[in-house]
């Protein structure tokens, strides 16, 4: 409550210092700054956050593929998975025939395809191993006596 009052308070001398009539001039002028510093900012990283975005999917892809055959050399499965994820991808990210590589729209989306592809993956691994009953937690025998 007492930040709320200083705040109140810091605003006000704020509005002072600039005048009221230049305030939300101000405040817009400071906004465009902001965005134009953005701007620069992801501008000069575009080229390079490409890079890193590319080598990050296609580093995960191969990790997913690694924890798809171990699933499916533990008889979890995976091999299904595999082949749409892997077909996903190569929608998205193989252009052969193209001068230049796919937008880097299609490598995030290729990469979250296969982070949680992946995630999957581990969890499926992770899981205890089913015995193929149903249910899988057998309800707890009833002790022996009357019913």
């Amino acid at each position: 409550m007492a930040l709320i009052w200083i705040g109140g308070l810091a605003l006000a001398a704020l509005i002072y210092l600039v005048g009221a009539d230049q305030f939300m001039d101000a405040v817009a002028v400071a906004l465009n700054a902001l965005d134009a510093t953005f701007r620069h900012v992801l501008f000069t990283l575009g080229t390079q956050l490409f890079g890193v975005v590319r080598a990050l999917t296609i580093a995960l892809y191969v990790v997913f593929v690694i924890l798809a055959v171990l699933s499916a050399s533990r008889g979890r499965g995976g091999v299904g998975a595999l082949i749409f994820i892997s077909i996903l991808y190569a929608l998205l990210t193989w252009r052969p025939f193209e001068d230049y590589p796919p937008p880097v729209g299609r490598w995030i989306v290729a990469f979250a395809l296969v982070l949680v592809a992946a995630i999957v993956m581990t969890q499926r691994l992770l899981a205890s191993p089913r015995d193929g009953r149903w249910p899988h937690y057998p309800p707890p025998e009833r002790p022996p006596g009357p019913r």
